[in-house]
């Protein structure tokens, strides 16, 4: 059974799987988002924003290499889109762009596989509809043994229809032994949402496996929220892994099992245009505990109030919150991980990191050791 982790693209992502142990990295399945990448520097403040897509290509072809699989996909979030990312979606010939990116991107990476892109123009009739999806599923059909399709579980009520339209070719694709994997995007889950989400996505899964008897199913969400102060307290507090409860609710009630997967702790709404907070930012050190939970503590910065300065050092807070982490009753050690490691290494010499950047990959990459664990303790027992 494996972990399948949806990775957005950016900087801290990049460092939180770069270093994971490669015995580690050897058991995920990543869903590779391709995003806009990074803005270019331009002096022009009028000029419109250009993105670095290229060196998200990159980073697919050298990075993931050492996965289990490395799928990718076009991100659907709003704010990581740019005409670049647009472009490749277009429905036009067979979505032969997209096509024409997935191969160009397995030529260089063999652990490539293809999402299934459905994204028809809005004023395509249901015959061009159905010709460009087709095409692109031949397409994929003919080079890979995997082909996934992502659905957005609670936003898009018309995605079975799609699985319906495509069950006789993907039927026939795994008849021959291939793989047709659907994930159920459960995006932001709330917490206390678990059963609901289950008994709601219920009747979905059936009729996905009315019309696709040996499709792979895999639930995916995250219950990280864009601010830590939207769920808990300024200062510390501990919220659970609602996507790891509703995977267990999901498994309680289908006797056909359905995978898991996450966002690696990650919550898929940047912050990147939100005005920064300078010298007020707290420092803060998350920790996901062997309890499928995570804590935090925040450290706010000593503030000179008539200059506006800051009079803690940044790397200083940092340890103070590193210290607060692991004197905490819910720490417990992770073995073979880098993140870990770091919190340590904060609190008993200097950090490493004085950015939230930096411990947000800490975080992601202990949550990625931690969910591993897990799924291998319940295979061996």
């Amino acid at each position: 059974m494996s972990y399948h982790l949806v990775l957005k693209t950016g900087d801290s992502e990049i460092r939180a799987w770069r270093n994971l142990s490669l015995d580690r990295q050897s058991l995920v399945s990543v869903h590779c988002e391709i995003t806009r990448g990074r803005k270019k520097p331009n002096k022009d403040k009028s000029a419109p924003f250009e993105y670095n897509i290229a060196k998200v290509f990159e980073v697919i072809q050298t990075d993931f290499q050492n996965c289990e699989v490395c799928v990718v996909d076009i991100t659907r979030e709003p704010t990581l889109r740019s005409t670049e990312t647009e472009s490749l979606g277009r429905s036009e010939n067979g979505y032969a762009d997209w096509v024409n990116a997935v191969q160009g991107l397995y030529d260089n990476n063999p652990k490539v596989r293809p999402t299934l892109i459905v994204n028809p123009n809005s004023d395509d009739d249901f015959d061009t509809f159905q010709d460009d999806i087709f095409a692109q599923f031949d397409a994929f059909a003919g080079q890979f043994d995997l082909i996934s399709y992502r659905a957005s579980v609670l936003h898009d009520e018309s995605f079975v229809d799609d699985l319906v339209m495509l069950s006789g070719k993907v039927n026939a694709y795994v008849a021959m032994g291939n793989v047709f994997e659907v994930l159920l995007d459960f995006e932001c889950i709330q917490p206390s949402t678990a059963t609901l989400h289950a008994s709601y996505v219920a009747p979905i899964i059936r009729e996905i496996r009315q019309a696709i008897p040996d499709v792979r199913i895999v639930s995916v969400g995250t219950s990280f929220p864009k601010s830590v102060t939207d769920l808990g307290d300024d200062d510390t507090d501990e919220f659970r892994l609602e996507e790891s409860y509703l995977h267990d609710e999901i498994n309680r009630t289908h006797n056909q099992p359905v995978g898991y997967g996450d966002y690696g702790s990650i919550n898929p709404i940047r912050n990147d245009f939100s005005p920064p907070v300078g010298i007020h930012l707290r420092a803060r050190v998350d920790f996901p505990t062997d309890r499928e939970t995570i804590f935090y503590h925040r450290v706010a910065p000593s503030i000179d109030k008539e200059r506006n300065v800051l009079l803690s050092p940044r790397v200083a807070m940092y340890k103070t919150a590193a210290k607060l982490v692991m004197s905490d009753t819910k720490f417990s050690s992770v073995e073979d991980s880098w993140g870990y490691d770091k919190i340590v290494e904060a609190a008993e010499k200097s950090p490493e990191g004085k950015s939230p950047s930096f411990w947000i990959s800490v975080r992601m990459e202990i949550h990625i050791c931690r969910r591993i664990d897990v799924i291998r303790s319940r295979i061996e027992s």
